[in-house]
């Protein structure tokens, strides 16, 4: 037999075996054997990096959380790349805007004797008393099943609450075009803002409460919080475990929507 056979079937009888992965750059004479496919060469496999990942298939970075899922458990929800979602200024940023302090802060007062719930709920958020119910059975879920209970970054805002925040991060130099979808929105209060510029800071909260409290009557929301319902909780300290246990516990209560924010990372809720 030719030299040039024998090489042939050689490499027929590799491919074969499945070693296929030297030769797909080498060209073959032609040769016809039974049951045999011989390698494509006209173009070479991509790397498995560079294979593009299916669709619904989670990130690296969120793999991790990836665990099976208990049935009737609510998947998080991804959120789009910009939130309707902001949360509050801390109490320092509002200090550093030259803000005054709120003179009410926290949960609704109480029409019925009442006890402060296990969750920890930060200062300035407001929580009107069916949602703040909910809240508490999703938390007693929670700490079941992790001994933890969770904590409230961010509720149901008011226009005034709504325009101190807009004005602090405005004083604190955040672009607030990049943080709110609703660009007409945005525009519209800051327009407010400006035009009140030079005036005590308590005026111009004034003058862009009222552009928010107007849109809000037009049923336009420059954040998700303006509407009844909607909650942040932290997630950035909980574990993957942890984080199994809260959309379980958020399951059993029913008629609470989850999205995963990532830009600061939380859990925000829309209760019915």
């Amino acid at each position: 037999m030719p030299p040039h056979r024998l090489c042939a079937l050689a490499a027929a009888l590799l491919c074969a075996a499945g070693c296929t992965e030297k030769l797909e750059s080498v060209e073959l004479p032609g040769i016809d054997l039974p049951g045999l496919d011989w390698p494509k060469t006209s173009a070479p496999a991509a790397p498995a990096s560079a294979a593009p990942r299916a669709q619904g298939a989670p990130s690296a970075a969120g793999a991790a959380s990836a665990a099976p899922r208990p049935p009737g458990a609510p998947r998080a929800v991804a959120a789009a790349s910009q939130p309707e979602c902001d949360e509050l200024p801390s109490e320092e940023e509002e200090r550093r805007a030259q803000l005054p302090p709120l003179t009410a802060l926290g949960k609704a007062a109480p029409t019925e004797p009442w006890t402060p719930p296990p969750y920890e709920v930060l200062p300035g958020v407001t929580l009107p008393a069916p949602i703040a119910a909910k809240l508490e059975r999703i938390d007693r879920g929670y700490a079941r099943r992790t001994r933890e209970h969770l904590v409230i970054t961010s509720g149901t805002r008011d226009a005034n609450r709504q325009a101190r925040a807009m004005f602090t991060k405005l004083r604190l130099g955040e672009d607030l075009l990049k943080l709110y979808r609703n660009k007409a929105a945005v525009q519209e209060i800051t327009k407010a803002y400006r035009a009140s510029s030079g005036k005590p800071p308590e005026q111009v909260v004034a003058a862009m409460e009222a552009v928010i409290q107007d849109q809000i009557d037009r049923g336009v929301y420059v954040s998700a919080h303006l509407r009844r319902g909607a909650v942040d909780v932290r997630n950035r300290t909980m574990s993957p475990k942890e984080k199994r246990a809260f959309l379980e516990s958020a399951s059993e209560v029913g008629g609470v929507l989850v999205i995963e924010e990532t830009t600061p990372a939380h859990y925000h809720l829309q209760i019915d």
